[in-house]
């Protein structure tokens, strides 16, 4: 977690490394989500703090819903409107592969945010090492059900690279316990259908009469499972680990129904995602490449982090929250 935060910092501390000149053109810089949800909302949040700070335009768009041919039409329009810098998050990695490409042949910096796409031409990933975090939520669950019970996985996705990583990694912890079995189908997808991410849950319930939990892969799947488990009458009997920490999330562990949240730091997501893109505008693309760290195969990652809540640090978490401006 230090060597996290260190590179975090790292990143923020580039705003004040670099000046520009005032009277150039204003840079502008696209930000492209997945979906509409509060989740995105503090993405948003954090790229228009940068994007103040920065004195630069950030446009921010997310589809209604998980739509791929919506976000490369998006992506297109930015090309087109010859944007300084582009962030995005594919729902499908493989998809973009072309139009991302097309974008650097026209010397737009690309980056991806939240959802990696690391076969495209991106400069970089920026967001949760999701693998990691998979294997995070699988010892929470681990802990919660003492190493025995059934588990039903929940997600909105099968194509977005988020959610394989989230659940390989969720699952390569559960392996380890025989005792701990994942009910079919495997994993329940919604589509990122929230009426159907609790019309699935519900199922599940009825299916599994002997359910002990669910895990809930995307921001809407652990709300949508406890409100399954509260029409059962269950909360309590059926536990939930689930990822992100919207207000929903929050209140939810307070009243005992989710019983933990990996919390991402998608704030640093958006207002990262600004400050690299501004000062490589400012700077050049290989000035910016070489100040930043990496891995041992030569890629650059900046793992933002995360954070497990449950109802015994939920204040704590808020307070953190506060300081990042992820509520206001």
């Amino acid at each position: 977690m230090r060597d996290k935060i260190f590179w975090t910092l790292f990143i923020l501390s580039l705003i004040s490394s670099f000046g520009f000149d005032a009277k150039a053109k204003k840079i502008s810089i696209g930000l492209l989500g997945k979906s509409v949800h509060p989740y995105w909302d503090v993405v948003r949040r954090g790229m228009e703090d940068a994007a103040e700070e920065l004195d630069v335009d950030a446009i921010f768009y997310v589809p209604q819903s998980e739509d791929i041919a919506k976000q490369i039409e998006t992506l297109e329009t930015w090309i087109a409107m010859g944007v300084d810098g582009i962030s995005f998050a594919p729902s499908d990695p493989d998809a973009v592969i072309s139009v991302i490409a097309e974008a650097m042949k026209r010397g737009i910096p690309c980056i991806s945010n939240d959802t990696d796409a690391p076969k495209s031409e991106r400069l970089c990933y920026i967001g949760t090492d999701n693998y990691t975090a998979g294997k995070i939520a699988g010892e929470k669950m681990v802990e919660i059900l003492n190493g025995k019970g059934k588990v039903a996985i929940c997600t909105g996705s099968i194509t977005a690279m988020n959610s394989l990583e989230r659940m390989k990694g969720f699952r390569d912890v559960l392996s380890k316990y025989p005792n701990i079995v994942i009910v079919k189908p495997d994993p329940l997808v919604d589509n990122e259908d929230t009426a159907r991410a609790v019309e699935l849950a519900e199922t599940a319930l009825l299916d599994n009469p002997d359910l002990d939990a669910f895990f809930g892969v995307y921001a809407f799947n652990g709300p949508s499972a406890a409100k399954a488990v509260k029409t059962a009458g269950k909360v309590g009997k059926v536990h939930i680990v689930c990822f992100d920490t919207t207000d929903e999330h929050l209140s939810l562990i307070e009243e005992g129904v989710i019983d933990a949240a990996v919390g991402q730091r998608q704030y640093f997501m958006g207002y990262l995602s600004v400050v690299l893109l501004a000062n490589m505008a400012r700077v050049g693309v290989e000035n910016m490449m070489m100040l930043l760290p990496k891995n041992e195969e030569g890629d650059v990652i900046i793992d933002t982090g995360v954070d497990v809540v449950t109802k015994d640090n939920l204040k704590d978490y808020i307070k953190l929250l506060e300081k990042w401006g992820g509520k206001r």
